[in-house]
């Protein structure tokens, strides 16, 4: 019998193999997280430009939505004045530069809070005015009808929202922001909206021009 020994015929594996694998799966894991975050970057980047855009929507219809601000008379008590009310976290008006129509709406923007998170939502809301009277405007209101208009959201998630118009004091003749204001009261229109609030714990402040005014403007419109 021939008493020949014999190597094991299974095939094992030398270090250079071995480094040349886990240098592959080194580049491959390595090249793998390049993507990612390449990727992760330009969903961040679009999603960015989305708010952006929709920040940058929101502030146009807002401006085109003041600056068209009616000089629309109403009446109470056998008073006529401008319809027009401020406060601290909401304004009424009247514009011929509606969101979703062709005729002149009542706008109301008012903050309204998130459930019990302390945030607020900054919420556009309209409704055709047609011959509205001051009563009908403040019933909408009153009862919530305004929601059920066209709407869009301005800002989400903000917080100390205040609402402020640029008015004159009947008193002391003297211009002066007021987070309460009521045309009834003078009369007359403001001549600039604020709307402050706080964003990420920052301070952030957007103003707004209202190019009607009783004292330089004639009645275009008419409610009573």
């Amino acid at each position: 019998m021939n008493n020949r020994s014999y190597r094991s015929s299974s095939p094992g594996y030398s270090l250079i193999e071995v480094l040349i694998a886990v240098t592959i799966f080194t580049s491959m894991v390595m090249l793998s997280m390049v993507a990612l975050n390449q990727g992760l970057g330009q969903y961040k980047k679009l999603m960015q430009e989305g708010i952006d855009f929709h920040r940058y929507a929101s502030s146009f219809w807002l401006h085109q939505s003041v600056s068209g601000m009616l000089n629309y008379i109403v009446s109470e008590n056998n008073r006529q004045f401008p319809y027009f009310r401020c406060s601290h976290d909401g304004v009424s008006y009247v514009s011929a530069s509606p969101l979703s129509s062709n005729i002149p709406v009542v706008v109301w923007i008012i903050g309204e809070k998130v459930n019990s998170s302390g945030l607020f939502t900054l919420t556009y809301y309209e409704l055709p005015v047609y011959a509205k009277k001051y009563e009908d405007i403040e019933r909408d209101y009153s009862s919530s009808a305004y929601k059920k208009g066209s709407s869009f959201v301005i800002l989400k998630d903000v917080t100390d929202v205040r609402i402020e118009s640029y008015v004159m004091d009947m008193v002391t003749k003297l211009w002066q922001w007021s987070s309460d204001y009521d045309t009834k009261d003078t009369n007359m229109l403001p001549t600039h909206l604020r709307i402050s609030y706080k964003r990420d714990g920052k301070q952030e402040t957007n103003f707004f021009s209202i190019h009607t005014n009783k004292t330089i403007r004639p009645d275009i419109s008419r409610g009573v």
